[in-house]
């Protein structure tokens, strides 16, 4: 945080706006600041006054006689500028603008946000705001805000600091976490985003020592590609950044001319960001808490395998419902962990996994077999993480199972979680126990069953983020500059030279170019022209070609259809190709995104693309090891295995195609706005692109990723 050290540390704090109305922005703040017990100067502005709260009240900024590290300003937006100009000459180095009134007001809002911007960096201050609800670092008792976060009681101290680009929504998870024993070290409402936005601090956030796990609320960024940066940076730091999307519903909004960015919306590119870069999504404000908690055990398990103890047969039941939901698998135990629950566990239960200890199990003259057989679990190499139904256990069996469960934690490095309804006042202080020794206590099985698959991705992600080798090498990558629209015969020969397989073509003006013998039937026919991108809506296609004759005629009608129906366009020939006749069909192909530069997308072809919807996408460059999870995502995944006798087909050489396409997207996100691959046939013993067309960027402004 020293980039920040000012902002969250300030030595002096001006406020700009007090009065005698205790709900005004600025009398919060000072309120606050006065209550929390800040250390530093207060300098309440208002020239009404000349006290306020105790404290002497100056007219304005360029009164006061001090440094002023913090100007925080909470006035009518119409004053906001002559302000900042005040702090711009007195060198406040940083402003933390309350007021709305600005860019979300409309054409004369967003003139004064101009105007306030460019008056700050010319005096080299940063802004936070406008339209924000502030900053907090509760460590230091800094409360440049208000809202209800200001209000008591005071937010505990902790690990965990928070960005929200909506305060009021952001401040609501702070209060959910706080409820539920959770501290903060700073919260960050980023409002308008005028100067400091979202990346910028979560980048500070990775490299504060006191920030451990770091959570944040976005609705939008301006370079999505960032965050696929920062994401990658916390796994490496070790931080666990959790993202709650807001806006997922809106469909990306973009003029595409092939069918891959038609599938495609900006959600999808934020959750292919969360894939790669091993950031925790979030879509529930109980999930922050519950994965918050998980994170703060600092215990990862080494698989996706998971016992369940407890004596509520529903319980496990449920759980192990979540849990294959969740992408983990209950464990088989080894037969001396099954010999071992047989010894303490009573007849009527069940030793394998669930393990069922029958009702009132965990009680003070029973803690010793309770012990062993938790013990037992945990020492099973097949077992990564347990999760322990305490279900309604209360009193003094449930203290007499949190001090087993206590102590054993201190002795594994797997995860132990407790699903507990009890209400906290009748666990005999069990849930005190629970918590002190860093083991999750949550609401519900389901909710335990998601926050191990949390902590398993994590884990799984940081192992992938160490391995990685330099994705962005681009040696035998061509670079190309289309200028506009290729034809499929060009657009073919940039992915043939890019390492990507193609059919056999050849380019002719007509039937009389064309050495049939040469070629192996069946056959498709195509116009070749870089202004027609959908070649069937014009009769532009034949397939199915298998004699001389019917290939002259098939040559003739797409051309004389394209004549005909697309006068406009130019005619470069006819494209006879070698027809793929068996595998199965994806589609792929590139959208170079505004927000996120140059996206993979990967799905299931043919009838199927505008039907079913079945893709995924990455951010480029990607390797062949993030081509195969991308496949492996897909509902049509199981075809590619081989179906009803059929061979299964060389999933490696897709992954290969999609890598090589992802190096040609990124070496070239300068030039290419678009590519098609429809089909991409999956053989038995290749990968073949049958169909491609490659639109050039016409846009001015520079590539995303630079």
């Amino acid at each position: 945080m020293k980039q920040f050290e000012r902002l969250f540390e300030p030595r002096s704090i001006a406020v700009v706006g007090v009065s005698e109305d205790a709900v005004r922005p600025g009398s919060q703040a000072v309120h606050t600041l006065l209550r929390n017990g800040y250390e530093g100067q207060i300098y309440p502005i208002n020239p009404k006054y000349t006290t306020f709260e105790g404290l002497d009240c100056y007219p304005s900024i360029a009164a006061i006689e001090g440094d002023v590290d913090v100007a925080v300003i909470g006035i009518p937006a119409r004053g906001v500028v002559s302000v900042i100009e005040d702090c711009a000459r007195k060198r406040v180095p940083y402003a933390v603008v309350l007021s709305g009134g600005f860019r979300e007001s409309g054409t004369e809002g967003i003139a004064r946000q101009d105007r306030m911007l460019a008056v700050a960096r010319e005096a080299g201050m940063r802004i936070v705001g406008p339209n924000c609800l502030g900053v907090a670092n509760i460590h230091k008792d800094v409360y440049a805000a208000f809202g209800s976060i200001t209000r008591p009681p005071k937010l505990r101290k902790g690990s965990v600091s928070l960005v929200t680009q909506s305060g009021g929504f952001g401040y609501s998870i702070a209060l959910a976490c706080a409820r539920a024993a959770i501290g903060f070290r700073n919260v960050i409402a980023t409002g308008n985003e005028a100067d400091i936005d979202t990346i910028e601090f979560i980048d500070a956030l990775l490299d504060d020592a006191q920030t451990k796990i770091i959570v944040a609320y976005i609705e939008g960024l301006a370079n999505g590609r960032a965050l696929l940066d920062l994401g990658r940076r916390a796994l490496a730091a070790g931080k666990p950044l959790l993202v709650w999307k807001g806006a997922v519903t809106e469909q990306g909004a973009r003029a595409a001319a092939t069918h891959t960015a038609n599938l495609t919306g900006s959600y999808d590119f934020y959750q292919a960001v969360f894939k790669q870069a091993g950031i925790i999504e979030i879509k529930e404000i109980h999930e922050a808490i519950d994965f918050i908690k998980a994170f703060e055990g600092q215990k990862f398990p080494r698989g996706r395998r998971v016992a369940v103890m407890g004596g509520s047969g529903g319980s496990a039941i449920v759980f192990a419902d979540a849990a294959e939901r969740s992408g983990l698998t209950l464990s088989t135990f080894s037969e001396r962990t099954k010999h071992a629950l047989a010894q303490v566990v009573p007849d009527i239960g069940a030793v394998h996994n669930p393990v069922d200890f029958t009702a009132g199990y965990i009680a003070g003259g029973n803690v010793g077999n309770f012990e062993t057989a938790v013990q037992a679990v945990l020492s099973d190499s097949n077992v990564d993480a347990v999760c322990l139904n305490f279900a309604t256990t209360a009193g003094a069996a449930c203290l007499a199972g949190a001090q087993v469960l206590s102590a054993l934690a201190e002795k594994t490095p797997k995860p132990l979680f407790v699903f507990l309804s009890t209400p906290p006042s009748e666990t005999g202080n069990g849930l005190f126990v629970l918590e002190e020794a860093k083991i999750p206590v949550l609401g519900s099985p389901v909710r335990v069953a998601h926050a191990i698959a949390a902590l398993a991705q994590y884990r799984e992600a940081r192992e992938r983020n160490a391995s990685m080798r330099n994705q962005s090498e681009t040696a035998d990558t061509p670079t190309i500059d289309p200028g506009g629209t290729l034809s499929e015969a060009e657009s073919k020969a940039v992915l043939e030279c890019a390492g990507i397989s193609i059919t056999r073509d050849v380019v002719v003006r007509g039937a009389e170019d064309v050495r049939f013998e040469e070629l192996a039937p069946p056959l498709a026919v195509k116009i070749v022209s870089p202004d027609i991108h959908h070649k069937t809506e014009i009769g532009g296609v034949r397939l199915n070609v298998r004699t001389r004759a019917e290939l002259e005629t098939a040559i003739a009608e797409v051309l004389d259809n394209a004549h005909s129906l697309a006068p406009y366009a130019r005619i470069d020939g006819v494209i006879v190709s070698e027809m793929v006749i068996e595998g199965f069909e994806l589609i792929a192909g590139i959208v170079n995104d505004a927000v996120f530069g140059p996206v993979v997308v990967v799905g299931a072809g043919g009838i199927h693309a505008e039907t079913l919807r079945d893709t995924t996408c990455r951010l480029a460059p990607f390797d062949e090891r993030t081509a195969r999870d991308m496949l492996d995502e897909l509902k049509c995944r199981p075809i590619l295995d081989g179906t009803r006798g059929k061979p299964a087909l060389d999933v490696a050489a897709v992954a290969r195609a999609l890598a090589a396409l992802s190096r040609l997207g990124w070496h070239n996100r300068a030039t290419i706005a678009e590519v098609d691959i429809n089909p991409l046939f999956a053989l038995p013993s290749s990968a073949v692109a049958a169909d491609a067309l490659i639109v050039g960027r016409r846009a001015a402004q520079p590539p995303i990723g630079e």
